[in-house]
């Protein structure tokens, strides 16, 4: 016993339904960290900036990075920008660093409104 019996023109619309409600969900993806300067784990000589380069475009109101020494303390001042050229690069200034381990922590909320967290460190030689 059939339960649906659909013509070809409608199971032809259906599937074209589909096939866009999978597209559509594939374009509201979240921002992902792409690449970082510095890099993950790595050794900086002097950086002046930690640049992040995410997935998706980001939405600058609800965006940020922040740096913190091997003790927890807030390491730099300035706030982090999303760069106005390109909305999925974000960066944060930094003054000089003293030797040592430090933590960044991002938040990206994407122009679609999904949020992503993370974390990762790296050391000042």
């Amino acid at each position: 016993m059939k339960l649906f019996h659909f013509s070809r023109p409608t199971l032809r619309a259906l599937m074209v339904g589909a096939a866009a409600l999978v597209v559509t969900s594939a374009a509201s993806a979240h921002a992902h960290l792409a690449s970082s300067e510095p890099a993950a784990n790595t050794d900086a000589v002097a950086p002046t900036a930690v640049t992040i380069h995410f997935t998706e475009p980001l939405e600058p109101a609800f965006s940020r990075i922040t740096l913190a020494d091997a003790s927890g303390k807030a390491a730099a001042q300035a706030a982090s920008e999303v760069d106005k050229q390109d909305a999925r690069v974000m960066r944060l200034p930094l003054p000089p660093l003293s030797a040592g381990r430090y933590a960044v922590h991002w938040i990206a909320v994407a122009t679609d409104g999904h949020r992503t967290q993370g974390d990762f460190a790296f050391n000042v030689k």
